[in-house]
C-alpha cells in the first residue's frame, strides 16, 4: 500500500498523456490486462489511477492493482538479478540497456532508478581503477626503461639518436610523475592508503626533482597511524577475549568443572599467561585439582572394598579424566575391571545353570 501511495503523485504526473482518450465505454479491465501482458505497468497503474471511483469497472480495477504491484516488485527484482548478472560477466553495456528497457515498462520505479545510477557509478569506479593501473603499469615501464637508457648514452654520450630518446623518455617519465603525484594525493583524500602507497613512491622514484614529500610525508604517517589502530585493536580484542576467559575461569572453578577451567586457563593469551595473576589462577587449580583426585581415589577405594566395583571404576576415571598419566590410578582401574569381567562370566555361567536344570 505504501508502495502505491509513493507512486501516486508520479502517476498523476507522467501516466495520464500516454493513455490518451477513453471514452466511457472503453473495457478499462481488458486493457489493464493487455498492459499487463505487455510488462508496461506505468500505463497499467496510470489507467487505473485515473479511473473513477463510479465506474462500474472500479472494483475489478482496484483487484488489478494488487496484481500489478505483486508483478512489478518481482519485475523490479528480475530486472536487478539480471543486470547484476551482466554486470559480473562485465556486459556492463547490456547491464545499462537492462535498466534502459525496464525503465521505458515502469519509467515511475524509484528503485530501479537508483539500482541503475548506482551501477553506472561502479562502472565509472572500475573505469578509474583502470586508468590508474594503466598509469602505474606505465611508470613502472618507465622505471625499468630509464636506466637502460642512461646506460647506452653513457656508453656512447655521441649517439644522437640514443640521446633524443633518453630526452624523450625523461620528459615522458615526468609528465607520467606528475599524474601520478596527482593520483596519489586523490587516493590519499579518498583514505585509499593501498592505491597511494603504490602510486606515491612510484612518482618520487620517476622525477626525484618533483615535490612529492608532502604527500610521501602523509602516507606515512597515515600508514603509521593505521598500524598503531590495528594493533590497538587487537590488543583491546585480546583484552576482551582474557577477560572473558577469566570470567569463564571463575565461573567453571565456583562449579567444580576443574577440566573446563583448565582450558580457559590455557586460552590466555601469552602475555597474561605469564602474570603474577595467571601464576595465582595456575596454584588455584591445581590445588582444586589436587584436593578432588585425593577425594576421588578415597572414595574409589571404599566402593571397592564395599564390592561397589562400577562405582569405584567411574570415581578413578574422572581421576584420569585431569591426570591421564597417574599409574596408580591406571593399575586400580584394570584391576576393577578385571574383576568386573570375571564376575559377569560367573553371572552368565550360572544362569545358563539355572536354565539347564529347569
Amino acid at each position: 500500500m505504501k508502495y502505491f501511495l509513493l507512486l501516486m503523485p508520479l502517476l498523476f504526473l507522467h501516466g495520464c498523456a500516454p493513455l490518451g482518450h477513453l471514452d466511457s465505454g472503453a473495457d478499462r479491465v481488458q486493457l489493464v490486462d493487455q498492459y499487463l501482458a505487455e510488462q508496461d505497468y506505468s500505463k497499467a497503474l496510470a489507467l487505473i489511477a485515473n479511473t473513477s471511483k463510479d465506474d462500474p469497472q472500479a472494483l475489478d480495477l482496484k483487484k488489478r492493482r494488487k496484481i500489478i504491484l505483486d508483478q512489478l516488485q518481482t519485475f523490479e527484482q528480475q530486472t536487478i538479478a539480471l543486470a547484476l548478472k551482466q554486470e559480473r560477466s562485465n556486459d556492463w553495456p547490456g547491464a545499462k540497456l537492462t535498466y534502459e528497457e525496464a525503465l521505458k515498462k515502469l519509467n515511475i520505479s524509484k528503485t530501479l532508478d537508483e539500482e541503475r545510477e548506482a551501477m553506472l557509478k561502479r562502472f565509472q569506479n572500475r573505469m578509474k581503477a583502470l586508468e590508474y593501473e594503466e598509469l602505474i603499469v606505465t611508470g613502472e615501464w618507465l622505471r625499468k626503461k630509464l636506466p637502460l637508457l642512461h646506460s647506452l648514452h653513457a656508453g656512447d654520450p655521441g649517439d644522437m639518436i640514443i640521446k633524443w630518446r633518453l630526452s624523450r623518455t625523461e620528459n615522458e617519465a615526468r609528465e607520467t610523475a606528475q599524474e601520478l603525484l596527482k593520483c596519489g594525493e586523490q587516493m590519499l583524500a579518498e583514505s585509499n592508503l593501498a592505491m597511494a602507497q603504490r602510486i606515491l613512491p612510484l612518482a618520487a622514484e620517476l622525477d626525484p626533482e618533483l615535490d612529492t614529500e608532502a604527500a610521501v610525508s602523509q602516507l606515512e604517517n597515515r600508514l603509521t597511524a593505521r598500524k598503531d589502530k590495528k594493533l590497538k585493536d587487537r590488543r583491546r580484542a585480546a583484552q576482551k577475549k582474557d577477560e572473558e576467559a577469566i570470567e569463564a575461569f571463575n565461573r567453571a572453578m565456583a562449579h567444580g568443572k576443574l577440566s573446563e577451567a583448565r582450558l580457559y586457563l590455557a586460552h590466555l593469551s601469552p602475555t597474561i599467561q605469564t602474570s603474577v595473576a595467571a601464576e595465582l589462577m595456575q596454584e588455584r587449580l591445581e590445588r582444586a585439582i589436587s584436593e578432588y583426585i585425593l577425594e576421588e581415589l578415597s572414595v574409589g577405594d571404599s566402593f571397592y572394598r564395599a564390592g561397589e566395583y562400577q562405582q569405584a571404576i567411574k570415581a578413578w576415571q574422572n581421576v584420569l579424566t585431569l591426570e591421564p598419566d597417574n599409574e596408580t590410578v591406571q593399575s586400580k582401574l584394570k584391576r576393577a575391571e578385571k574383576v568386573v569381567e570375571k564376575l559377569t562370566t560367573l553371572q552368565k555361567r550360572q544362569k545358563k545353570s539355572v536354565i539347564e536344570l529347569q
